[in-house]
């Protein structure tokens, strides 16, 4: 690699943030800000790049980062000052899956008394008992419903059709 030595400095920081279109976010310039005012003095190169993101704690957050230096890198190299882009041979950070919590029978239960009509009941027991999401529950029709067998045909993600369990007991 032809970019051994070369440093991220606060002057390449000032002008990838001076070059950035207008229009852009400025809560976008402000990610762009901290995460690479924290990435000075790093040398650019992959290991410079995995050293910044292996001294990163935010798990998750480290994709954040590491979106932010791709950025900048395909901007450096563009711009002729790398002869190589450095990011091309770092591996962007896995993402761990968060499972939301999902809520208790009594917490169910805390819900439904606190409804204000039927309406609001029916839709909270529907969602709780089909484990349906809130788009895919607003999208069912009269027609998916099969009363006989207490299901719901549902168009989910990916565009797939699915079953759902349709009984609601209050």
């Amino acid at each position: 690699m032809n970019n051994q030595g070369k440093l991220f400095t606060k002057e390449l920081l000032e002008s990838f943030l001076s070059s950035r279109p207008q229009g852009i976010s400025h809560n976008t310039v402000t990610l762009y800000r901290f995460a690479l005012s924290r990435f000075i003095g790093y040398p650019l190169t992959p290991e410079g790049i995995n050293s910044y993101l292996n001294s990163l704690s935010c798990q998750n957050g480290k994709h954040n980062y590491y979106r932010v230096i791709k950025t900048l890198c395909h901007w450096l190299h563009r711009g002729g000052y790398l002869s190589v882009n450095p990011v091309e041979y770092v591996s962007a950070p896995r993402r761990q899956k968060k499972l939301l919590p999902a809520i208790t029978k009594e917490q169910l239960e805390v819900l439904l008394d606190h409804c204000h009509c039927e309406r609001d009941r029916a839709l909270i027991s529907f969602l709780w008992y089909s484990g349906t999401r809130l788009n895919e529950a607003a999208n069912a029709k009269a027609r998916d419903f099969n009363w006989q067998e207490g299901t719901v045909v549902i168009l989910g993600k990916g565009n797939r059709y699915r079953k759902a369990l349709a009984v609601m007991v209050w």
